[in-house]
């Protein structure tokens, strides 16, 4: 007989070679620290919610809960007369049924119909049986009812007897409404209900789950098919965020583009119901359901309309905010934009929050061109150095020449720049805020706006122009802002599009239109603007070239604080600008200005630091948020040297009254030259 061991040990070990072995690594031993360690280094829950942490959304949450309680006050006030009849007609019912059911307790009255059946068939025993029983729970609710009842009539007495008139009412106040909520029928409440329609009150798993199958997804059948990973459903805001992992090899995308579905099968209005991508994989969804829709919900103010509001386009500052009412922020300095969406989507509303931003920066020059002949932006036409609005040859010819000038002062700001470099000024090759601010830099911001961009783009000699200026406007001061309804190669050239870093796409039709703004694969990577409305949800877009895509509401003030916004920017640059000859940045007389600091302090020198300060305090609408080294800056333009300056016997550096003196003179006597 063969002996088969060696070759069955062969055989085994050529079957595992190629096999390749066990594929899935051995579970690491747990241990106590391994735990510690990997709980710690997992994302913490906030101690504070995020509503308490946001100052906007604290007077928000601050306002309208002083607002709903004014208007419920009010409201049931009106309907005082009312309750009152309510009140006086059900309370002796409710004092009668009160009497009633302790009679049919004590002498257990419920059980009459039992005994009587037992009496009825004949059955001696269960009806001697039940009669016992009632007898004894007669006599032991009898030792409860009896001083119970005692008890009442010697209160009543007393109260009627001895009891001050002030302890009558009180009792008579509390107990009567008791009597009438408790004699009233079941379906008539006393007091009338304020709300008009179904109040959402919370999001639960199994609302989610069983909305998400109705969209009618293949592969999304049964509720075990959706898992919550942490946190889970949680309130977020003003309203509630689900997180949910789709099965596998279902995107997300699927269920944006059933957000109509989706908000069917919650029975909620479509702008209270928010699909999103998630933060971790392409099947995540984060959904966000407010608790009203956003067209009720309002929009908290804008923190630019506050009355000392002053920007800088070198710092992030607020242009809108998501659906939980977070502030959204941008930097406009080596930024470009470009703002897509069909007609009614709100272009000109993003448009203008970005516009707005610029206006309140007084060193910031402003040019604006409209292709769409209605002066959406012609209240900032005074404050532009160059504003064109229309639609024909003319206003053509004007919007390629602020194109043409953009391209002309890219060069000559590249040579400034170049010798800025040179001198240490500017070590990255980059316009900085010192040099935005220096008088007579000629490197002050521009922002430059072109709406219905459309229009004329067409022209490829002026796309060509707007292409170059892109690329090399960014690091040297010069902001575009293009706004478009028209996304395609012809209209907007891709070689624009792909130079331009941040990107709003407002509402569209389709998934081709969503790309050519948003970037190719945007839609699939779940950043989908086609679940908006023309004008049900116009300012609402996807905005891309932040940290994360997120969808963002324009902020579109009132035309009342529009107005008083457009004042506040006047005032910054000291009146009414014309044209490119007499713009100047800032116009307000900084060393007239310093001067009558020095004369409120009655110090001979202040620090930079403490000089802002001063300035900002006393002057807020000019000098709010001033930077000292800007300050600085700004001064030593002027003629005025920056020295040691000992207070509390710290040496900073600073400046002193004699020599801005003197720098006022100077210019003095140089005017009259």
């Amino acid at each position: 007989m063969t002996d088969l061991s060696e070759y069955d040990a062969e055989r085994i070990e050529i079957s595992t070679d190629a096999l390749g072995g066990p594929v899935d690594a051995p579970d690491a031993p747990r241990t106590i620290f391994a735990d510690i360690v990997n709980e710690a280094e997992q994302p913490l829950r906030p101690i504070v919610p995020a509503w308490l942490r946001s100052p906007d959304q604290r007077r928000q949450a601050a306002k309208t809960g002083a607002s709903l309680a004014i208007y419920h006050a009010t409201y049931h006030a009106t309907r005082a007369p009312k309750y009152a009849a309510k009140v006086a007609v059900w309370s002796p019912y409710g004092l009668l049924r009160g009497i009633g059911r302790l009679w049919h307790w004590t002498f257990d009255v419920e059980g009459f119909g039992i005994r009587q059946a037992a009496a009825t068939r004949g059955d001696v025993a269960d009806y001697l049986s039940l009669s016992r029983q009632r007898d004894r729970r007669v006599v032991n609710r009898l030792w409860f009812a009896l001083p119970l009842v005692a008890a009442v009539i010697a209160a009543v007495v007393l109260l009627c007897t001895v009891a001050p008139i002030w302890a009558r009412v009180v009792v008579l106040v509390a107990a009567v409404p008791v009597f009438a909520w408790y004699g009233r029928p079941a379906d008539r409440p006393i007091t009338d209900r304020v709300t008009l329609g179904q109040r959402f009150t919370k999001l639960t798993a199994e609302q989610v789950r069983t909305a998400l199958i109705s969209l009618g997804i293949p592969r999304i059948r049964e509720a075990g098919d959706l898992t919550f990973p942490p946190p889970g459903i949680h309130r977020d805001g003003p309203g509630f965020m689900a997180r949910v992992n789709l099965p596998a090899g279902v995107e997300v995308t699927e269920v944006l583009e059933r957000r109509g579905r989706l908000s069917s099968a919650l029975r909620l209005p479509v702008d209270q119901v928010w699909p999103a991508a998630g933060t971790e994989h392409a099947g995540q969804l984060d959904l966000w359901v407010g608790i009203m829709p956003a067209s009720k919900m309002g929009q908290p103010r804008w923190s630019l309309a506050a009355d000392t509001a002053r920007t800088s386009v070198f710092d992030e500052h607020e242009f809108g905010t998501d659906q939980r009412q977070r502030p959204i922020r941008t930097p406009l300095f080596a930024r470009n934009f470009l703002l897509g969406g069909v007609p009614g989507s709100g272009k000109s509303y993003g448009a203008r929050a970005l516009a707005m931003i610029a206006v309140l920066d007084p060193t910031c020059e402003l040019k604006i061109a409209e292709f769409k002949g209605t002066g959406d932006f012609g209240d900032l036409a005074p404050l532009c150095s160059s504003y064109v609005c229309g639609v024909d040859d003319q206003a053509m010819a004007e919007g390629a020449s602020i194109i043409a000038w953009g391209l002309a002062e890219a060069e000559r700001r590249g040579k400034r720049i170049r010798a800025a470099r040179e001198r240490g000024e500017a070590p990255e090759g980059k316009v900085t805020p010192e040099l935005a601010a220096k008088a007579g830099s000629g490197l002050h911001p521009v922002l430059i706006l072109i709406d219905e961009a459309h229009e004329l783009l067409c022209d490829k000699d002026v796309a060509a122009d707007a292409e170059r200026l892109i690329k090399r406007g960014r690091a040297l001061g010069l902001i575009v802002v293009l706004a478009t309804q028209i996304p395609d190669k012809s209209s907007v050239p891709p070689n624009i599009t792909r130079c331009v870093t941040m990107r709003w796409c407002l509402a569209v039709q389709d998934q081709l239109a969503n790309d050519m703004i948003l970037g190719t694969g945007a839609y699939k990577r779940g950043q989908s603007a086609t679940v908006y409305r023309p004008g049900h949800d116009a300012g609402w877009g996807i905005f891309t070239g932040l940290a994360e895509p997120t969808a963002v509401r324009s902020h579109f003030p009132s035309p009342e604080v529009a107005a008083a916004m457009v004042r506040r920017a006047t005032q910054l640059r000291g009146g009414v600008i014309g044209n490119d000859e007499q713009w100047q940045a800032p116009r307000h007389d900084t060393l007239a200005d310093v001067l009558r600091v020095f004369a409120h302090a009655g110090r001979p020198g202040l620090q930079w630091v403490t000089l802002a300060e001063l300035l900002g305090e006393q002057l807020p609408e000019t000098y709010a948020g001033l930077a000292p080294e800007v300050l600085s800056a700004t001064l030593r333009d002027a003629g005025v040297p920056s020295v040691d300056v000992k207070v509390d016997g710290v040496n900073l550096k600073g400046c002193r009254r004699d020599a801005v003196d003197a720098a006022i003179r100077q210019r003095e006597i140089t005017a009259g030259e």
